[in-house]
């Protein structure tokens, strides 16, 4: 019987000797590009730029993007020439889909590739909108894995640490990737529960207790459920757990407050993984220069803006062998940061932390209103319980002509509150600081969960348009 040509094997597929000279692994990083000068950075990234835009340049994806703007890789000399690059938006990729279904033209490998190339097939977790694939190369996933270990030494976990996994195990690619640089790159026991719809909250407290883990991956509301869970349970997360360290996405006052330990942050998304973390200094978070370009850019004209100034950031990728992401605005809200040595010795760029998506905003009268943005303003009263949810509605008012409205919906923090004081207070911060009247409903304690996926999701939806 005849074959045709062999498939490689993953471990055939990778020049691990390679990569890891490349892109350094969690301890030969700390000591190795962590510290690299600004010009080490800096030529390290434009060599890599080039590289990058070779490669864009052979998927027909941006060679219409690029022949529209009249741009080609040449014309890039130096980092100071990257706002030449055309930049593109999600709608950009959903009209490549559209063009080429199902995975579009902007996908270098589509199934078939398998042959010659281990792949990895996800996909966004659709929330805002329909759900995107990309194709791994295992280069590119190996990659992955390393700046997700890279991330979690710099949130303090170590090798040989039980590590509890509670992010959702399904099409999208986020605890996959943490579970793979976990085990292979940094050393630690996952243990993969997921979410609570798979692997019950209460179990999950249990796990902690009793098999004495070390930290926990998830997003922060989800890290604030599993302690509040853990009370309720009559177990005291701070005195009857041994959690020395948090890695979370989003607020870490409320998970530090329930949880008495170190919590940090860090950015990452779909196509490219982890992107930035935070160090010890908890002052914002450090860009991987070696793999990635970030920029952040005007929401309205896409100009570069100076450190301080929030708008989109604006993602290029350096390391990636299959789809490319060259100068993707992702419409994450940031701001970068004023270039300095950091506390903590490094000199890679810091952007702020996570802000809201700017296609969730909203125009409200003359005024830019976000969804988190209220959210962050309602939940910083002790009053609340931090849990809300934003409905935007077309209704009529007394006679008069339908217009927009945003309502947010809000929890209390104790059932005997005084439900029409608490919202006239709302109300009255939320257009202080606004600047345009926010309607607040006062609902039962733990009645938003099925809108917002609370235990159950490891991204929340805050947010849902009713027009």
């Amino acid at each position: 019987m005849k074959t045709t040509k062999k498939t490689p094997y993953y471990y055939q597929a990778v020049n691990f000797e390679k990569l890891v000279n490349a892109y350094e692994p969690p301890l030969e990083f700390m000591d190795g590009a962590w510290k690299w000068s600004r010009a080490q950075i800096e030529d390290n990234q434009l060599k890599r730029l080039k590289e990058t835009l070779k490669k864009g340049a052979e998927i027909p994806f941006y060679q219409r993007l690029w022949a529209k703007h009249d741009f080609t890789p040449e014309d890039i000399q130096s980092l100071e020439d990257m706002h030449k690059i055309p930049l593109y938006t999600i709608d950009d990729i959903r009209e490549s889909i559209q063009l080429e279904p199902p995975f579009g033209d902007y996908q270098k490998y589509h199934f078939d590739d398998g042959t010659h190339e281990p792949l990895r097939f996800y996909t966004s977790g659709g929330t805002t909108g329909a759900p995107r694939p990309t194709i791994y190369s295992a280069w590119d996933r190996e990659v992955g894995a390393i700046l997700s270990a890279r991330t979690f030494y710099l949130h303090g976990i170590r090798p040989g640490d039980a590590v509890m996994n509670s992010w959702a195990y399904s099409t999208h690619n986020a605890a996959w990737i943490m579970d793979h640089g976990l085990w292979q790159w940094l050393g630690c026991t996952p243990i993969t529960t997921g979410t609570g719809n798979v692997t019950p909250t209460e179990k999950q407290v249990e796990f902690l207790q009793t098999f004495g883990v070390s930290s926990i991956l998830a997003t922060s509301d989800y890290l604030v459920h599993i302690g509040n869970t853990a009370k309720k349970m009559g177990i005291d997360p701070k005195e009857d757990l041994h959690i020395k360290t948090l890695s979370g996405f989003g607020a870490k006052e409320p998970v530090q407050d329930v949880f008495g330990c170190p919590v940090y942050d860090s950015y990452a998304f779909h196509e490219v993984q982890y992107v930035a973390a935070e160090c010890e200094a908890e002052e914002g978070l450090h860009i991987f220069e070696d793999a990635f370009i970030i920029e952040v850019v005007d929401f309205e004209t896409g100009e570069p803006l100076p450190p301080g100034y929030r708008g989109n950031i604006v993602v290029t990728a350096l390391y990636k062998t299959g789809t490319q992401q060259i100068r993707y605005n992702i419409q994450d809200i940031s701001a970068s940061y004023e270039m300095k040595l950091c506390s903590c010795g490094s000199w890679h760029k810091k952007i702020d932390y996570f802000k809201g998506r700017s296609d969730n905003m909203i125009k409200l009268r003359g005024i830019n209103v976000w969804p988190e943005a209220l959210g962050d303003i309602v939940s910083k009263s002790e009053k609340t319980n931090g849990e809300y949810f934003c409905l935007l509605e077309r209704l009529e008012s007394n006679g008069q002509a339908a217009r927009d409205e945003m309502t947010i919906l809000v929890e209390p923090k104790f059932v005997s509150s005084d439900r029409s004081a608490l919202q006239t207070e709302l109300e009255g911060q939320l257009k202080q600081k606004i600047g345009v009247k926010i309607n607040v409903n006062i609902v039962e304690p733990d009645s938003l969960r099925e809108l917002t996926g609370h235990g159950v999701r490891a991204k929340l939806k805050r947010f849902e348009d009713r027009r």
